[in-house]
Formats: structure tokens, sequence, C-alpha cells
């Protein structure tokens, strides 16, 4: 099989793949696509898909508020836990595509 992305597999390619995980062809998957068809298994699993606009102001994202998510500027709370993303570089560097 040749190798793409899990997000552009069809149902089919992806059963395949898991069908490697399960037989002999095993040591020919490479750790990659290993760890990309576990999340793939994990991201089927799960039971709510919530979808998060952001906006970059001046060198930090921002989440728009929803009220399936509760968000505020660049945090995120979820069962107990506040997440806060940061971007790696400032916008201001990044390359303009």
């Amino acid at each position: 099989m040749e190798s793409k992305p899990i997000e552009e597999m069809s149902e089919q390619e992806f059963d395949t793949l898991l069908d490697k995980i399960a037989d002999a062809e095993f040591d020919k998957l490479t750790p990659s696509a290993f760890l990309d068809a576990v999340w793939a298994l994990k991201a089927r699993q799960a039971e709510e898909v919530i979808e998060v606009t952001v906006e970059v102001v001046g060198d930090e994202l921002h989440f728009e508020p929803g009220s399936a998510l509760p968000v505020r500027g660049n945090e995120i709370f979820l069962a107990g836990k506040r997440v806060i993303v940061k971007l790696k570089r400032p916008v201001s560097t990044m390359p303009v595509k």
C-alpha cells in the first residue's frame, strides 16, 4: 500500500492499514504510520466534535467564544483543565504564503 496521510485514506484503505498491524506485515509498518493509525482510531471514537475559530491578534491566537467550549483569549477550559495555547514564534516572523 502506498503511504498517504490517514485523513486522506478511504475507509477501506484505513481498514487495510489496521489489518497490517494484526498480521505478519506489522514489521513493515513505520512507527509514524502506526501512530497515525492510533490517532485516527481515537478521533473516530470521539463522542463529540467541537470546532473552534481562532483569530491572530498581534502575536497571539484568540479563540472566538462559543457555547460548546468555554474559551477566553488564548485559553480553553475543558474537563477541569485550563489549556493555554501559545504560538511557537511571533506571527511577524512567519513567512507569508
